[in-house]
């Protein structure tokens, strides 16, 4: 059940101070999740106004509903996950459709039983994961301070925060209609719908609520410089997987199983790190500094290739432009940094 916030508190900070960090997040991930990546460059920034109901609204409420129920990182993963396959497999149909915007991203690994690529599924979703919900998240969290892990919105911004989160999926349902008449069969309709399920259920019912006390280990939390470079060491493989694979003429499954290879060790190396005496807030920003970095880098190096990776003709304005935003992004990153307080041990771990 979820936690209800008190509508009015002497303690709480002006209404615009409290839900500063929810802003942020609403127009943070669809910059994340988009144009870092260059799928968009800044020259239609205009665009955030479509992207920020599905994006934003939909990582916070993620994060919202997470906060409120006590939960931790793997419930808002577990959330993310569930936020992905209705995206990918609902809104925009591309884990079926086989020409997606006329991207042919089925072809590599495509089972006819399934109508699917499993080399494009666990790619997506897992980009949706990592970069459209949880490095948006820890960033607003980081620029939050002590108001990290609390919620951000009363009850009448969560009804708002839904329905535009509503209309920004009815608007990529008829954007994903308008552009290819494809709609997926009623059987990979049900399976998604059931996956969804479960995976909701788990994030609520496979982790308890935070447990303040939880005891950490006797080791030393890693320094963020190296917590900063194998998250991007990691994220830069996990991308470089397909690439590696079909350069050498390998079947999809090694570019999964590379990929799967990377996500497995960042899950445990953060999982034990962030058990550790001394991980803090900044160690959490950390991550978020390498899986930007990642994300500016390869969209950076897309956009020096002479185009976006829809396919649009790029200029130098473009370049320029996505080096202004990965500086503003990594800019907010440090700003949270140094506002997280160094002996605040305990309300932000990765893990919970």
């Amino acid at each position: 059940m979820l936690s209800p916030m008190p509508e009015s508190s002497p303690d709480q900070p002006p209404t615009f101070r409290r839900i500063a960090p929810a802003l942020l997040l609403v127009v943070l991930a669809p910059i994340v999740a988009e144009f870092l990546l260059a799928d968009f460059t800044v020259r239609q920034l205009g665009l955030l106004v479509a992207l920020m109901p599905l994006y934003g609204c939909g990582a916070l409420l993620i994060r919202e509903i997470a906060r409120r129920a006590r939960r931790g990182w793997p419930t808002i993963v577990l959330l993310a996950l569930a936020y992905a396959l209705l995206e990918e497999a609902f809104l925009t149909q591309s884990l079926f459709n086989p020409n997606y915007v006329h991207q042919r991203l089925l072809d590599y690994g495509f089972i006819p039983a399934l109508g699917t690529s499993f080399n494009w599924t666990f790619f997506v979703l897992s980009i949706h994961v990592v970069w459209s919900v949880a490095t948006p998240i820890l960033i607003a969290e980081g620029i939050a301070g002590p108001r990290r892990t609390t919620p951000w919105l009363r009850r009448v911004g969560l009804v708002v925060t839904t329905l535009f989160f509503l209309l920004g999926c009815a608007a990529s349902v008829a954007f994903s209609l308008k552009s290819s008449p494809f709609v997926a069969s009623p059987a990979q309709f049900a399976v998604s719908a059931a996956v969804i399920l479960v995976v909701i259920v788990a994030a609520f019912r496979a982790f308890r609520p935070i447990d303040e006390s939880m005891a950490r280990t006797t080791s030393i939390a890693p320094p963020l410089w190296l917590v900063t470079v194998a998250t991007l060491v990691l994220a830069s493989a996990y991308f470089a997987g397909e690439s590696v694979a079909r350069a050498y003429g390998l079947p999809p499954a090694v570019s999964v199983g590379l990929r799967l290879g990377c996500e497995l060790a960042a899950a445990v190396l953060i999982v034990a790190w962030s058990s550790r005496q001394g991980w803090t807030p900044r160690h959490c920003l950390a991550v978020a500094t390498g899986t930007t970095a990642t994300y500016f880098l390869f969209g950076l190096k897309a956009l020096m290739s002479g185009h976006t990776n829809l396919g649009a003709p790029t200029s130098a304005v473009d370049i320029a432009g996505q080096v202004a935003l990965g500086a503003a992004v990594l800019g907010l990153i440090l700003a949270g940094a140094r506002l997280a307080n160094a002996d605040d041990l305990g309300s932000n771990l990765p893990i919970r």
